[in-house]
């Protein structure tokens, strides 16, 4: 198998890994962030199109001086606000990932040469694609679940106050 073939199984494997994270922050917010969708299309449209990991945590910072609910924190992290909890997971835990994709003795890409340091880059960006994609389909799914869920609320007590008409009236 060519080096960009292992590379690419190396971050799917790890994405499968880091899974439950991902939705943990997705989770988060959820709860902060509610109905702000074009934040995290902003973040994943910047995680798609650059070549950069800088612009992604550039992004992040900027959303969260910005924003009062990038700054809110969650049950899962009470400490952690959570436009600072998602920069720190992409930047620590997912460069020790990036550790571990490079010491495969498949790969054995080094930290010297400016080469394997770009490439060290590129991998970590890779990861963070991956992680942000999966955190913002877990996002979607707690907000419009919580969309379905209101709904259906709403419709057993409409269908509740209908049938108490439908009592009153024969």
């Amino acid at each position: 198998m060519n080096k960009e073939m292992q590379i690419i199984l190396e971050v799917n494997n790890q994405a499968d890994i880091f899974y439950e994270d991902a939705v943990k922050l997705g989770d988060h917010a959820g709860a902060v962030l509610k109905r702000s969708r074009s934040q995290l299309t902003g973040l994943e449209t910047i995680a798609e199109s650059t070549n950069k990991t800088s612009d992604i945590f550039d992004y992040i910072k900027k959303q969260t001086a910005r924003n009062s609910s990038w700054r809110q924190t969650h049950k899962d992290s009470p400490n952690e606000l959570f436009g600072v909890r998602l920069k720190n997971y992409l930047d620590t835990n997912l460069k020790e990932r990036v550790g571990i994709i490079c010491k495969k003795p498949s790969l054995e890409i080094g930290d010297k040469s400016e080469e394997d340091q770009r490439e060290r880059r590129r991998i970590h960006l890779l990861l963070m694609r991956q992680f942000i994609r999966q955190m913002v389909v877990e996002y979607e799914f707690q907000v419009n679940l919580g969309d379905t869920l209101n709904q259906q609320n709403t419709q057993g007590k409409d269908a509740g106050r209908n049938q108490g008409i439908n009592k009153r009236g024969s």
